[in-house]
């Protein structure tokens, strides 16, 4: 079978590998679609701090039919349709014994810390698998993992029913926070530095999209929230510029999700963090928040066609990330068809 793999940064090849075997607890499943991630651009880059080359196989938002599987107690039979949560925890751990799965202490992430799902067929536990309605498409699908990243980062900041949230980041993951937020019945405000991501986002009903190159953030966020600044902040990016001045941008009391990974050191002003007395909350993965995507999704919840650049095969992978690294505003969702 064939997969893609990644031996060292910039260097992507299909290579043929044997088909898994089956083993107890798991499935094998025939992959239909992949999402690229921007983690997996960051791997190509080289800049990717939590990678280690090479990289068996890339991609973690994979979606297929069960080939194979071993008895189980959650109906999953040979010939559903599945969607893959790619974070495998070791079901042994304190954070694992308290459920949050996604911040086990050896976490083993698809396409990360092992084989990823840009591949023909994939061994996968049954305990990480999602069925999917048969009216869904593995186009849709797809979008799943992404949605649980946004969804979970909403649940970190701890987002209610009226109130505001700032993101930072229209790529793909700060457009599942804002669409997560909106379900939630929060005003969601975007803040990018691309333009093109910004009117993307208005076009699928974002109504506050700002360019904080051209509007002072401050100024926006306090007239949205009659000078009282919102509730709570959802950073994307990673961006010490952000990080750095995030006190500023949230209410005395408020939230901050962190989802970005940092690549350099960031100084925080501790100080007036302890002055409002903001809540931090790295969020990390998500947790559980496989079958709530997948019911809004099907629900139409958020506008997921709009959301899709555009499917590739294989063959197409290497010049279509060197083409998102250099017209990043170009892209949202691409779709690998496997």
């Amino acid at each position: 079978m064939k997969v893609l793999s990644l031996p060292e940064a910039k260097n992507i090849e299909i290579r043929d590998i044997a088909k898994p075997e089956l083993i107890p607890g798991h499935a094998i499943i025939r992959i239909e679609k992949c999402g690229i991630c921007g983690s997996d651009v960051t791997a190509y880059k080289g800049v990717n701090p939590t990678m280690k080359y090479p990289i068996k196989s890339l991609g973690h938002e994979g979606v297929g039919v069960v080939d194979e599987i071993s008895e189980n107690d959650q109906g999953i039979l040979v010939g559903d349709r599945v969607a893959l949560e790619p974070y495998i925890p070791c079901n042994r751990c304190y954070m694992c014994k308290q459920k949050r799965y996604n911040n086990c202490t050896d976490i083993r992430v698809c396409g990360v810390h092992k084989a990823g799902m840009m591949s023909e067929y994939f061994l996968q536990p049954v305990q990480q698998l999602y069925k999917i309605p048969d009216e869904m498409s593995f186009n849709h699908a797809v979008l799943v993992e992404p949605f649980t990243i946004g969804l979970h980062a909403v649940e970190r900041a701890g987002i209610l029913k009226g109130e505001n949230v700032v993101i930072f980041g229209a790529g793909i993951i700060g457009l599942m926070a804002a669409f997560a937020s909106l379900n939630y019945g929060a005003t969601p405000i975007l803040v990018d530095v691309v333009q093109e991501r910004l009117n993307d986002a208005n076009g699928m009903g974002i109504l506050h999209a700002i360019n904080s190159k051209e509007i002072n953030i401050i100024d926006y966020l306090n007239e949205v929230t009659h000078q009282k600044l919102p509730e709570a902040m959802i950073d994307c990016t990673g961006a010490s510029v952000i990080l750095e001045q995030m006190h500023k941008y949230v209410c005395y009391g408020g939230r901050i999700a962190l989802v970005g990974w940092p690549h350099h050191p960031v100084t925080i002003n501790t100080v007036r963090l302890m002055q409002k007395e903001v809540n931090i909350c790295p969020s990390r993965n998500s947790n559980q928040k496989f079958p709530e995507a997948i019911k809004l999704i099907q629900e139409r919840k958020i506008p997921i066609d709009a959301l899709i650049t555009k499917n590739i095969r294989m063959n197409e992978v290497k010049s279509t990330i060197e083409d998102m690294i250099k017209n990043p505003a170009r892209y949202l969702k691409v779709i690998v068809d496997i």
